[in-house]
């Protein structure tokens, strides 16, 4: 929630930081697909321990 509160308040209420605005939005869509990449890998560690011997 704070991340979405962030980007509003970057995105919509100062729109004349273009730079800022496009460092805002690229650190969304990095932590976003870093915290896909990390569920997975968590839940590949978890099932391979569950399926090991």
């Amino acid at each position: 929630m704070n991340e979405i509160r962030r980007l509003y308040d970057r995105i919509v209420l100062a729109p004349a930081r273009t730079t800022r605005t496009w460092l805002v939005t690229h650190w969304h869509r990095w932590r976003t697909r870093h915290q896909i990449r990390a569920r997975a890998s968590h839940y590949r560690t978890r099932t391979a321990r569950a399926h090991s011997p």
